[in-house]
């Protein structure tokens, strides 16, 4: 098998999730891992390409070398080569392989082994969406054989994509129990990190709750209201977030200071001006979100549901076009989850579908304007 393996991406034929081919057992054999479904993916691999000197660049998780784990392979000797060859240079061994099999992916155009859907990576990487060209699925033979066939990663729809991602990141920081559920009495809690400024991240280590990037000790400020996140979406990659807290009734509004930070590459100075400083008026009422237009470009609405046509474009009322004499609530529209705003060409605010959204230091957090037209009081949620 060590013929076909590369240490560096840039030298291999192809790529290799080894992790997610180590644990298939839809390739064979009952232990949660083996060695024989790599020796099986790769003869698939000489057969799909007819080349017996075809190569893999093979990423695995830290966890698959795990002296510990060596009880879940069907030899001990099977770990001692898979840490041979990783000492050797010949596989690649990162905390998480995910992201960096992607980056290559996406980089080299060199197509990936794996039955990995990847769906929490591809608010990072939107090319993943329908693509039927990039990735290789192999496929147990009833004769036991594995075949290799390009595999169809079809489009999902944006809340699933941020629901698995948060899903990837809760498990990282090991917030999630024994049954894969999260771990709600961390993530129910505001926490504070005694390094300054810090949005801490919550995480479990030895049992203590500590901060992921300074590994420091967090205390608990008690517990933390429900919030909801919104994505701004440029040219279809999310570029900006914004956490609402759920308050009842109170109003948000979201305009031309909440893309500040967006870098002018990604945002031309053109379309950030069309964007209004009072664009959007958002309320928050018992885990629905309702909104009405402020700008002055005026927005629309429409729905995406998974496996059909997008509706029609639709405008968003207007505070200023109400009936006359209408009660201000009657005006707001409903934002469900499937449904996306266009503030402007280009540029468009969507539902997380993430349960627990924590603070994004990379985001935008810049504070609301005071009021809208009318003079009527708006409150930052933030």
């Amino acid at each position: 098998m060590e013929r076909q393996l590369r240490g560096e991406a840039a030298r291999a034929d192809y790529l290799m999730d080894l992790s997610n081919v180590v644990r298939d057992r839809e390739l064979g054999g009952n232990a949660p891992r083996s060695l024989e479904r790599l020796r099986l993916v790769l003869a698939a691999l000489r057969e799909w390409t007819g080349d017996a000197e075809a190569t893999v660049h093979a990423i695995a998780d830290d966890n698959l070398l795990d002296p510990r784990s060596a009880s879940e392979f069907p030899c001990p000797g099977e770990l001692a080569l898979l840490r041979d060859w990783w000492g050797r240079g010949l596989i690649a061994s990162i905390a998480k392989a995910d992201p960096d099999l992607l980056d290559h992916a996406k980089v080299l155009g060199t197509r990936v082994i794996s039955r990995d859907y990847f769906r929490g990576h591809r608010g990072e990487h939107p090319w993943i969406q329908g693509d039927r060209e990039h990735f290789l699925e192999p496929l147990r033979r009833a004769d036991g054989s594995v075949r290799l066939t390009l595999r169809d990663m079809k489009v999902f729809a944006d809340r699933v994509i941020s629901q698995e991602g948060e899903h990837d990141d809760l498990k990282a920081r090991n917030l999630l129990d024994f049954r894969g559920r999260p771990r709600s009495e961390v993530l129910e809690r505001s926490w504070r990190c005694p390094r300054t400024p810090c949005n801490p991240s919550p995480a479990i280590l030895a049992g203590k709750v500590v901060c992921r990037v300074h590994g420091t000790l967090l205390a608990d400020l008690g517990k933390r209201r429900p919030r909801l996140q919104l994505k701004i979406m440029v040219d279809g990659v999310c570029r900006a977030w914004e956490n609402l807290t759920e308050d009842d009734g109170r109003e948000f509004v979201l305009g031309r200071g909440h893309l500040a930070r967006i870098e002018e590459s990604h945002l031309s100075d053109d379309r950030r001006v069309r964007i209004s400083r009072h664009h959007l008026v958002i309320v928050s009422r018992r885990g629905t979100l309702k909104v009405l237009d402020a700008s002055t470009a005026r927005s629309r609405i429409r729905t995406l549901r998974p496996g059909r046509e997008p509706a029609p474009w639709q405008p968003l009322p207007h505070v200023d076009e109400g009936p006359e004499g209408a009660a201000r609530e009657r005006l707001f529209r409903g934002f469900g989850p499937d449904d996306e705003i266009e503030l402007v060409p280009g540029v468009v605010l969507r539902r997380s579908g993430q349960r627990w959204p924590g603070e994004r230091g990379d985001g935008v957090r810049a504070k609301p304007p005071r009021r809208v037209r009318g003079n009527d009081e708006l409150t930052s949620t933030d």
